[in-house]
């Protein structure tokens, strides 16, 4: 009698490579997802930095000074800290998941070719390097942290410039 490991070790090349082939779809389709997630977040924190500053700034009651610097401190630094670590959270995430996606594109070249030795599409080797490396998340992140501190810096040391334009208006 054969175990499930046995049977899935041995599949003859057509299935392994339907099997891979909705294996990769499915890892393509799952990047795309974080990534987007990931895009979302930055345009979201962005957004929402600024807006925060903004209904503060126009509301009937203005704030003062220190309490215009000090709910940007406090509301910029929680965004900036909430972003980096969900970002290195789920850039672990991807890294593993482009792995995983190179290793099963390999097996599925191997499997169209009639080559394939063993089919485990699950547990790829150790030291196998990520197909892509998705630096352009990285410039993301780089740039919209950099933009939500660049306005914590102007608002928290230039309160009164804010205030005193908000006012005239």
């Amino acid at each position: 009698m054969t175990t499930d490991k046995e049977t899935a070790a041995h599949l003859d090349p057509a299935t392994a490579a339907s099997v891979l082939t909705d294996l990769v779809r499915e890892d393509r389709i799952e990047v795309r997802i974080w990534r987007t997630r990931v895009e979302n977040l930055f345009s979201t924190a962005l957004l929402a930095s600024f807006g925060i500053t903004a209904f503060f700034l126009g509301k009937v009651v203005q704030p003062s000074v220190e309490q215009l610097r000090a709910i940007t401190l406090l509301f910029d630094c929680g965004l900036m800290a909430v972003t980096t670590v969900f970002f290195f959270r789920v850039r672990s995430d991807l890294v593993e998941l482009r792995k995983a996606q190179g290793y099963r594109q390999d097996l599925l070249n191997s499997a169209v070719n009639g080559k394939i030795r063993e089919f485990q599409p699950f547990n790829y080797p150790p030291g196998t390097q990520p197909v892509m490396n998705d630096t352009d998340l990285i410039w993301l992140f780089v740039l919209s942290l950099g933009l939500i501190l660049a306005k914590m810096l102007a608002v928290t040391l230039y309160p009164a410039i804010f205030l005193t334009f908000i006012q005239a208006h």
